[in-house]
């Protein structure tokens, strides 16, 4: 999409893409005219000049009207010059004002942050939504002093209850390991979401952290409501799946919180050499008999079974791994389809579904598809060499 941050080899890129599609949107384009069909259409053109970037199906927000366009809008059809939008027939036929569209934020809120000009940045992000559980995403993008700065980038996360400021965690966090954010000699970190790992040239290579990243493509999918996030990254030899994530949680009978993320089952030293698929993170798709790195889904849960605040762990059940380990019963790419991705415990417990993620079943293919359910971003990456799989798809849309 035009305009949105890449991920670079450069501490501080998943700030900047997290600050971009949360916070302030992105690819802000002024409108230079409008028209309704009639003033009681459901459906206006919004002229904003060549190469304006938007795609059919996105949401887009209007800001800088005095007649009440301001607001979001899903676009049904996009050319060249002009995008049409869905409305409604109370809008007035034109937009007036010194008026601009761009791709609309998920509307989180920066609860505390460094300075924009800060070489250490961090964020806490806050979901908006009323119907939120209110906890806290808590983002240090940066390699901490005496730590390989030229090795691969990650951004540390972890989940918060309360700060009173930046630096200062005042409520419950997740992962409870107080060395999530730093370097002890050992560990960088704890919970991370690698955007540039080290250059794998198969996946039977080990490398660790201090291995320099190769100078490459790094695609990416990121998708979010106003509550949850999931972020799928393509390297070579990996396909990673992060996130921050509310469900209901069925045994609680209310609503639980999930990150997704590498390292959350057991801390990744700085100089361990390790398979590709163990900085993977979710490890949607993961079969049980491909153990490299760790057989269960790296996932955390904030609420316990019986309701208590106490990380825990994800498991990966033999049924599950047997279904995706064997999903190339398929007799051709088009016998493709998406089940829901289970959320289950430590101790076996079916807790709810993932938002968004969906097991990739039939044959296995990358790419986006058009499903009933929306666009899927599906990812494949499947090594019979016994070193790692990957499959799942990302709903790239609300259902």
């Amino acid at each position: 999409m035009k305009g949105i941050p890449q991920l670079t080899n450069n501490w501080g890129s998943m700030i900047k893409l997290l600050d971009a599609v949360l916070i302030t949107g992105f690819n802000h384009v002024p409108v230079l005219s409008s028209s309704k069909s009639g003033a009681t259409a459901i459906t206006a053109t919004i002229n904003l000049g060549s190469n304006h970037g938007f795609i059919d199906r996105q949401v887009v927000r209007i800001a800088g009207s005095t007649n009440g366009w301001d607001g979001d809008y899903k676009v049904l059809s996009a050319d060249t010059s002009s995008i049409t939008i869905e409305c409604t027939t109370e809008h007035p036929t034109v937009i007036s004002g010194t008026a601009a569209c761009f791709t609309a934020p998920a509307d989180f809120e920066i609860v505390h942050q460094t300075p924009s000009d800060s070489t250490e940045p961090k964020r806490a992000y806050r979901s908006t939504n009323p119907e939120s559980i209110g906890l806290i995403l808590l983002v240090h993008d940066f390699c901490v002093s005496g730590a390989s700065a030229t090795g691969a980038k990650f951004a540390k996360v972890g989940v918060v209850s309360d700060m009173s400021d930046i630096d200062t965690i005042t409520g419950q966090q997740m992962p409870s390991d107080p060395n999530n954010y730093g370097w002890n000699g050992t560990h960088h970190g704890r919970a991370k979401w690698y955007y540039a790992t080290p250059e794998y040239y198969d996946s039977y290579e080990q490398r660790n952290d201090t291995f320099s990243p190769g100078n490459r493509s790094r695609e990416f999918s990121l998708v979010s409501d106003s509550i949850s996030i999931f972020l799928s990254i393509r390297e070579s030899w990996i396909s990673s799946l992060y996130g921050v994530a509310e469900f209901f949680d069925i045994k609680l009978q209310g609503k639980n919180l999930l990150l997704a993320a590498a390292g959350v089952n057991t801390a990744m030293a700085q100089s361990a050499n390790v398979y590709a698929i163990t900085r993977s993170g979710l490890n949607a798709g993961f079969g049980q008999s491909y153990i490299y790195g760790e057989p269960n889904q790296k996932g955390l849960l904030w609420y316990s079974a019986n309701a208590l605040r106490q990380d825990t762990t994800l498991c990966r059940p033999l049924a599950l791994g047997f279904l995706t380990e064997n999903r190339n019963v398929a007799s051709s790419s088009s016998s493709d389809f998406y089940l829901q991705n289970p959320i289950i415990d430590d101790s076996y417990i079916f807790r709810g579904v993932m938002p968004f993620v969906r097991l990739q079943m039939g044959h296995g293919r990358n790419g986006i598809y058009y499903t009933e359910d929306g666009i899927v971003d599906s990812v494949s990456f499947y090594n019979s060499g016994g070193y790692g799989s990957n499959n799942y798809g990302l709903s790239l849309e609300a259902l």
